[in-house]
């Protein structure tokens, strides 16, 4: 969860602090999703949720009272945004997608203040979900999703980079140890 991106108060309409993301991936199950969105009702208001392996029937995804969903119009998204309809009423949020791979999309958010105590009028959020592709190699490229920018620049997602920290018992292939 990504805290402070916009101000409290209503007139300066400028990103600084109290905004929260949240990154989640949903394997592309109903009760993930709807366990996650659950547990959002009580605690902080949520801005943005950017979903990795989304579920979603026919090209469609899931409604959510609150919040607006967008992914490209595909049939098995693997990316999805919800930004809370209280975040689009406030600032202009255009949708970039990525022509070299369907599992990266962003969120260029215009502000017309400035934003984070700077006086850049527009942020990105980047949503990716890297998955090993045959023959080796991932889905999404690293320099694909972690650009520099001129301009403030969040990326948030599912890398799928397995740690063998996390299981030190597991025995390892040589094609894994490779990759």
């Amino acid at each position: 969860m990504i805290k402070n991106l916009r101000s409290t108060s209503r007139q300066g309409l400028g990103l600084a602090s109290n905004s929260t993301l949240v990154p989640h991936n949903c394997l592309g199950s109903w009760d993930v999703f709807l366990s996650l969105f659950s547990s959002r009702t009580e605690g902080p208001p949520v801005d943005i949720v950017l979903l990795q392996d989304p579920l979603s029937s026919r090209s469609f995804l899931p409604s959510f009272s609150g919040f607006r969903s967008f992914a490209r119009l595909i049939a098995r998204p693997k990316v999805a945004c919800y930004v809370s309809q209280k975040l689009l009423l406030s600032f202009l949020v255009l949708l970039v997608f990525c022509s070299e791979s369907e599992d990266f999309m962003a969120l260029d958010v215009y502000t017309p203040q400035g934003c984070f105590g700077s006086t850049c009028s527009c942020f990105r959020i980047g949503n990716t979900y890297v998955r090993p592709t045959n023959p080796p190699g991932r889905s999404v490229p690293p320099e694909r999703s972690l650009v520099s920018y001129d301009l403030p620049y969040r990326v948030a997602g599912d890398f799928n980079i397995d740690n063998p920290a996390v299981d030190p018992l597991r025995i390892l292939y040589s094609k894994e140890e490779r990759e």
